[in-house]
Order: C-alpha cells, then sequence, then structure tokens
C-alpha cells in the first residue's frame, strides 16, 4: 500500500507504557537485537493505560493495536482500553476476545458516534478473513448456522492424546507453539471458544448472544483412554462450536463431539481451524485454515490496520 507506520507508544504488562512522541519507524525496531528494550530506553515511561492512550494522542497516534490477554468472565481491561480510545476518537484494532463478545454493540455505536473503525479479524480463526468475507463478499448471502473447531490448543492437546502424550505434555507444547491463552484452561475448559462462538453468532447471525449465554462443555473431564478409542475407531473427539436459528431463536453451544470421517470438521488436524456456514444464497460454504501459529495473528490485526487506512 506504500504506507509506513510510525509506533508512538509501546504498552505491555511486565515492562509497563512508553511513549516515543516523535515516532518510531517499525523498519528501525525490525534490526533492533532487543526491539522493546531499545524503544523504553528512548521513550518516557507513563503509569496508567488510559494516560498512554492520552499521551499517544496526544503525540499523533491514530489507532490503538489492543493485544492483551484474554478475561472470559468481563472482558476487562481491555474493555475499557478500547472503550477509552474510541471516546477519544482513536481507531482501534484488537485481536482480544473479550470485549468484543461482551461488547461488540455497544463497542460499534461508539467507534461510530466518533467517526472512527473498531476492528477485530484476529479475534477468530487468526488472520483468515472471515469477517472481511462477511462485510465485503457475502453481503446478502443469508447465514443462518454455522459449525466449526475454533480452539487450535484444545484440537493440538486432543491429537497428542491420541498419539500417546499427556495432557500436561499437550499444554507445553501449544505453549511452546505460542497458541495457547496466557491461562492454558480458558481454551480446555471452552472458555477461549465460546468468546469466538459468542462474536460469530452477534455478527454472522446478527445475534445479541453474551458469553454466560452459550452452553459449554469443555475438554477437561475426557480421559485418556476415552480420547484413544475415538480415534481408533475413526471418530475423533474434537471442540465443537455451532450456532443456529430454532424457533427464531439463536442458540449457540461449545462442546466436545465425536467426528465422523464424513463430517466437514473431520479435516481438521492439529491446530487446523475450520468453520462451515450454512447460507441461503450460497448452500454450504467451508473455510478451512491449516495449522496457524503466531503469525496469522499478528497478520489479522495487519489486514484490520490496511482496511482502515483504506477506508480513511
Amino acid at each position: 500500500m506504500g504506507f509506513r507506520p510510525l509506533i508512538s507508544g509501546i504498552g505491555t504488562r511486565r515492562q509497563g507504557y512508553f511513549i516515543h512522541a516523535a515516532g518510531i519507524d517499525v523498519e528501525w525496531l525490525a534490526h533492533e537485537p532487543d526491539p522493546l528494550h531499545s524503544f523504553m530506553q528512548q521513550g518516557i515511561h507513563i503509569d496508567t493505560a488510559e494516560a498512554f492512550i492520552d499521551a499517544g494522542k496526544t503525540a499523533g497516534a491514530s489507532l490503538l493495536l489492543e493485544l492483551t490477554a484474554l478475561n472470559p468472565h468481563d472482558g476487562q481491561p481491555a474493555l475499557a482500553h478500547i472503550h477509552h480510545a474510541l471516546s477519544s476518537c482513536i481507531d482501534v484494532v484488537t485481536a482480544n476476545k473479550g470485549p468484543v463478545a461482551f461488547a461488540l454493540r455497544e463497542l460499534q455505536a461508539l467507534a461510530q458516534q466518533h467517526h472512527v473503525q473498531f476492528r477485530f479479524e484476529s479475534t477468530v480463526m487468526d488472520g483468515l478473513p472471515l469477517f472481511n468475507l462477511a462485510q465485503f463478499s457475502l453481503p446478502a448471502v443469508g447465514i443462518h448456522a454455522f459449525r466449526a473447531l475454533l480452539n487450535t490448543t484444545s484440537s493440538l492437546v486432543l491429537s497428542l492424546i491420541e498419539q500417546g502424550h499427556t495432557l500436561e505434555e499437550g499444554i507445553r507444547q501449544a505453549q511452546a507453539l505460542g497458541v495457547a491463552e496466557a491461562d492454558p484452561w480458558y481454551d480446555l475448559d471452552g472458555w477461549d471458544a465460546v468468546m469466538k462462538t459468542t462474536i460469530l453468532a452477534n455478527v454472522l447471525l446478527d445475534g445479541q448472544l453474551t458469553p454466560p449465554i452459550v452452553k459449554r462443555e469443555g475438554i477437561r473431564n475426557l480421559s485418556p483412554d476415552e480420547i484413544r478409542i475415538a480415534a481408533q475407531t475413526g471418530t475423533p473427539i474434537r471442540l465443537v462450536s455451532q450456532a443456529s436459528r430454532k424457533d427464531g431463536q439463536l442458540v449457540a453451544e461449545v462442546r466436545p463431539r465425536p467426528l465422523s470421517q464424513d463430517d466437514m470438521l473431520h479435516v481438521g488436524k492439529g491446530t487446523t481451524s475450520v468453520i462451515s456456514l450454512e447460507t441461503e444464497a450460497m448452500g454450504t460454504i467451508t473455510l478451512v485454515e491449516h495449522e496457524p501459529v503466531v503469525l496469522q495473528t499478528a497478520y489479522g490485526a495487519l489486514s484490520d490496520l490496511i482496511t482502515i487506512l483504506r477506508q480513511r
């Protein structure tokens, strides 16, 4: 596109918040052996997230990239960060599922009120352009249901248990790949998938769900023998998300289910994510993201940034 973003501020949970009033070119940071340390050395320390956003605005920042860890109970503190940025007329891109699951309509209205954009492609299926596809390419397709494998950590852990590994070994490998939440039990107990299911139901099926409404059952109580026997018989167990409208009511759930060989979700191996959309105009549309890693999540955030710049 020919744009060169300048980074005006960086905040982390461990190191705190730092503002560089003149901005630092990402090309310069890319060649630093420890880019975060280099930025902090040249930056000004800020005490709070709210003050950090205000200082960024003063320094000329026009977009907040919000990437804090998931809180599946109320979406905080990310929700407060995003709310403050939008209220300050700053565009927001987030990969954090919590705020979108709990307050999508409120945040969209706030963005519209202040003439800025709120985008969240990376919250579901990383960089796969699911929401952009629905918004720009399938505007009148009539999506009325979906089934999906959305949590890469649970899929990976189940695959490794099938191969003879322990639950703990599976968790460690997911953490090493960078696909697990800060608390991996948010993945294995189904919270991550519930957040994603809520977002999908609200965006694609025009729902008004919140995470507590989505029925949830994780994989914690599955025994290794149960998991291995299911795989040996050709029906591996995976954590399935689904939502549909029944008698005019939107219902959604996340729970482990055996997948038959003719099930479209059966293609999901390892950390592969899959979603099948049931539509009125196009029948069934299935999207597959093969073995995603952290880079795909980063790309999703970058694509949102590019979309915002194009729409300006």
